[in-house]
């Protein structure tokens, strides 16, 4: 039995404001992060990518209010970044832990009132338009897959936006939105690293102060459900291409499973160079040339997917071998103990790694609807579990009604009829 780390999140609430922290006095940094309840995902189509241009104003803003703002960050010895995901903003900074004071001062700048001209206000948009390349995000297959997953659902929404709908944002609706950003219960700040207790009670009196409105409603992370989720036919959409694209995913019912079977069973077949699958189409039997995976996860639902780019006349023979490796796990033929231990020893390892630390703690404790981690405990609160459990879980899980193909590439060159017929193999 291993050793267990005692390590306590230590919970506020100032102002509305939840703060936490996870310290570790070993190290020389910290990591100090705010975490917004804003994106896509609580977005309209009128609005839509105007949780991202909020993302840059505030660093336009801040630079404004210091002049100077970036020499006196690295004078300091201070990363600063800013980055928006579908359900949620996330403002770090990194630093010395002697220099702790100052970034307080810099995330509490954060909740400013946004005091830019027009010109400045467009000059951002420009910048995100150079990011959005709207043709090329259209034609990409990760939009076709993304539309095909989470059609009619908050979910569907692109973080960028699109360039028409910037155009309407003004300085005045950027501000009517940080009004509604700000609000109690929408905020979260989190620390980890070595900071004194001193230090933290210093950050809880500036926030005491910050402009924080009262709130009507409190965001979640539930999506809508549309009537394909879990009903899916066998149905392989292709998009013409000359080069060679495969996304495969499958829904996730997330009410009924813990993260550690769902982060346990992505860990085993799909994440990083030992996965199974990456393993087996890159290293034992080369077949493709890149490859990327996602779990994406929300309250309610979620759906595990990978993609990769490969010959055409490989296509078949990769989706076989994906097939094959789906229903080894959901036969137990996998190392349990191994993968299991691997997750723990990930886990472990984050003390370390205050900016990792700070994404979990804060995503798996207070953002996301899950177990929550905890070092004090021998299985840090979430991996007391079985290898039956991650079984049924891939019984479940990978079936033709919870699964999406979709390919980039020549369609005259794919026969769609066979690799649907490859893939009905999954149910049997």
């Amino acid at each position: 039995m291993k050793e267990i780390i005692f390590v306590t999140e230590r919970i506020y609430n100032v102002n509305g404001v939840k703060i936490c922290s996870l310290l570790n006095k070993n190290l020389n940094s910290f990591c100090l992060s705010l975490y917004i309840r804003a994106g896509s995902l609580f977005e309209n189509p009128s609005n839509n990518g105007i949780s991202h241009l909020f993302e840059h104003i505030v660093f336009r803003n801040l630079k404004n209010k210091y002049g100077n703002f970036y020499e006196l960050l690295a004078i300091h010895g201070i990363d600063f970044y800013g980055t928006t995901y579908k359900e949620f903003i996330r403002f770090t900074l990194n630093g010395p832990c002697r220099e702790f004071d100052f970034a307080c001062e810099i995330l509490c700048g954060i909740f400013d009132y946004i005091k830019l001209s027009r010109n400045e206000i467009e000059n951002e948009k420009r910048r995100i338009k150079a990011e959005i390349r709207e043709k090329d995000e259209r034609a990409s297959l990760d939009c076709l897959f993304n539309r095909i997953v989470w059609k009619d659902s908050e979910a569907e929404k692109t973080v960028l936006g699109y360039c028409k709908v910037l155009d309407s944002i003004s300085v005045k609706k950027i501000n009517c939105f940080r009004k509604e950003c700000f609000t109690q219960g929408n905020c979260l700040i989190y620390i980890t690293g070595n900071v004194n207790e001193k230090d933290i009670d210093i950050l809880k009196e500036r926030i005491s102060t910050a402009d924080i409105q009262k709130n009507k409603s409190v965001r979640n992370n539930t999506v809508s459900v549309n009537s394909d989720f879990f009903h899916r036919s066998c149905s392989v959409k292709v998009k013409d291409d000359y080069w060679h694209y495969v996304q495969m995913g499958f829904d996730v019912d997330c009410s009924k499973y813990s993260n550690a079977v769902l982060d346990l069973l992505y860990g085993i077949l799909f994440k990083d160079d030992k996965a199974l699958i990456h393993n087996y189409l890159s290293e034992e039997n080369p077949l493709i040339y890149s490859y990327d995976s996602t779990l994406e996860q929300y309250d309610n639902i979620g759906n595990i997917n990978f993609r990769f780019e490969i010959d055409k006349n490989k296509i078949n023979e990769a989706i076989t071998a994906v097939v094959r490796l789906l229903n080894d796990i959901k036969s137990g033929h996998f190392n349990f103990e191994a993968n299991l231990k691997a997750e723990i020893y990930y886990a472990e390892m984050e003390l370390d790694r205050p900016d990792d630390l700070n994404w979990s703690m804060a995503y798996y404790n207070h953002l996301l609807a899950a177990e929550p981690i905890d070092y004090t405990d021998e299985y840090y609160g979430r991996f007391k579990i079985t290898k039956q459990q991650v079984i049924d879980a891939a019984k479940e899980i990978f079936q033709v009604k919870n699964m999406t193909v979709a390919i980039k590439g020549n369609k005259k060159k794919i026969n769609v009829k066979h690799l649907e017929d490859i893939l009905k193999a999954l149910d049997n």
